[in-house]
């Protein structure tokens, strides 16, 4: 077996001691320290006004994607976060204390995950993608649609080049012409598309699952069930209702997160959906985003996917 180029347990224990010093602060009674990316859970939340009468504090953390979100996680410093379904596999498989409590359905329509290029670029279909040289962030649910694209022969050989960047240097590198493409998420994907004319190449409709999750530690999980379950519900409680208010959702998020206007509107179309408890079959639908780390030698975690989830999560 090929020696793995990366491997997801030596990145995650890299930087848990850098996070360890703020751990205690997540254990603080009465307190739920959320993470978020982008403050796009803050916005909807605030904007549904389902944050409000709350028993409990909620001190939020922000971070621009899911990998230091679940690192944090996994280091304890925060308790519960949202990421996808490729991102926290990805964690969980390298060992990190955490579990999928809450399910985020996907949308069924749009490009929630998707390889975008440039405006000019003459890259039009996943197949163009042969070769080239791709960013994305490790381990996140960009890269997942890479491997996947791969393993199905939708790119086929030579296999694209991928570099590892964070958002914001991805964002950079695609608009200088250092790499030929963006796999990336939203609200990013909205962002070269509405902003920076660019084109979305292939997306992860039939070849991912598409799935988010409302993450949580198994601290968190045996020391504040009925916060996180409260926490939970009220998210459902503002997605139904920014479902129903897409455009005031949209304007508020635009305020909490600096995006503009048509961006924000877009995003919100993109990503609204109830979430609910973690069902059955949406476990058995994640086997095949565990099998495609496991196969591209990036996880050895030997356990079944159920292990990582929770199902039918409810207050004690």
């Amino acid at each position: 077996m090929p020696r793995p180029f990366f491997h997801a347990a030596n990145f995650f224990l890299a930087i848990a001691a850098a996070l360890t010093v703020t751990a205690t602060t997540a254990r603080a009674e009465g307190e739920l320290v959320v993470a978020d990316q982008r403050g796009l859970q803050k916005a909807v939340l605030q904007a549904s006004k389902a944050d409000q009468n709350l028993p409990y504090r909620v001190r939020w953390v922000e971070f621009d994607a899911a990998a230091p979100l679940l690192q944090a996680l996994g280091a304890g410093a925060v308790d519960t976060g949202v990421a996808g379904d490729g991102p926290f596999l990805f964690a969980w498989g390298a060992g990190q204390p955490i579990k999928a409590a809450y399910w985020l359905p996907p949308r069924g329509a749009g490009h929630t995950t998707a390889v975008v290029t440039g405006e000019h670029s003459p890259i039009r279909t996943a197949a163009d993608l042969s070769g080239k040289t791709i960013a994305t962030g490790r381990g996140s649910i960009g890269h997942l649609l890479l491997l996947r694209l791969i393993q199905t022969g939708a790119i086929p050989a030579p296999a694209p080049r991928i570099v590892f960047l964070p958002p914001a240097q991805a964002k950079a590198a695609l608009d200088s012409g250092a790499v030929d493409a963006w796999s990336t998420w939203e609200p990013y994907v909205s962002l070269n598309l509405v902003q920076n004319h660019g084109h979305v190449v292939a997306d992860g409709q039939t070849v991912l699952p598409n799935n988010g999750f409302l993450v949580a530690t198994d601290s968190a999980l045996k020391n504040k069930r009925a916060l996180l379950a409260d926490f939970y519900r009220r998210v459902s409680d503002a997605s139904r209702w920014a479902e129903n208010h897409q455009s005031e959702y949209a304007a508020i998020l635009s305020r909490q997160t600096g995006m503009p206007q048509d961006v924000s509107v877009a995003v919100a179309k993109e990503l609204i959906s109830t979430p609910g408890p973690v069902n059955p079959s949406v476990v058995q639908a994640e086997q095949a985003t565990l099998d495609a780390y496991r196969a591209a030698n990036l996880v050895d975690h030997g356990g079944s996917v159920a292990a990582a989830f929770i199902t039918g999560f409810a207050a004690p």
